[in-house]
């Protein structure tokens, strides 16, 4: 098995689960806004959306890649 192999498997399952985590750092930033926002911290509040909203992005991203490696794996 070459390393290209292995480096692929590893990403098989090493993918998925940052993602997850990626997407769950990105829901408490998104909800952390919102209690910024209650105590009228309105810049806080923005900049936690807008971070927010980059990491929910690139954990969809993240997630699209990870099909790619799979299907790449499967077809090989």
């Amino acid at each position: 098995m070459s390393a290209l192999a292995r480096f692929r498997r590893v990403l098989l399952y090493l993918l998925p689960a940052f993602s997850i985590a990626v997407l769950a750092f990105s829901i408490y930033l998104l909800l952390a806004s919102i209690g910024y926002m209650e105590r009228g911290l309105v810049g806080t509040s923005l900049l936690s959306v807008l971070i927010g909203f980059a990491l929910l992005s690139a954990a969809l991203y993240i997630m699209r890649l990870a099909v790619y490696v799979y299907a790449t794996e499967k077809s090989s």
